[in-house]
């Protein structure tokens, strides 16, 4: 039997540091703090939801994420919200990103 070698320091690889999330990537990986889902209201029903919904929790979860569920659909709802966050409640909303694979918004709230 031969003798066994010790490992060296220097013969273990060193690994590269996990890059650190920003931006979009960011806000997408959060767990949100509420949800709204809109299935089954109307433009016109579905935008001051909206606004209520963000105005509340930018005033109990400011600087946390929030989603709004529209559906994927015909899309009327997904248009609604994506005219009420930078316009009517752009005060309440720090950034917002379409969520993966559609139907819905992350919203992270002022």
């Amino acid at each position: 039997m031969g003798k066994r070698r010790k490992r060296r320091s220097k013969d273990v690889p060193v690994r590269a540091p996990t890059p650190e999330l920003k931006g979009v990537a960011l806000l997408l990986s959060q767990w949100p703090v509420a949800t709204l889902d809109l299935h089954g209201y109307t433009a016109e029903m579905a935008r001051p939801r909206i606004r209520d919904f963000l105005t509340t929790h930018s005033r109990i979860s400011a600087g946390d994420v929030v989603h709004i569920i529209t559906g994927k659909g015909t899309g009327v709802l997904l248009d609604v919200v994506r005219d009420v966050l930078p316009g009517e409640c752009a005060d309440q909303v720090d950034e917002y990103a379409g969520m993966m694979g559609g139907g819905g918004w992350v919203v992270r709230v002022k």
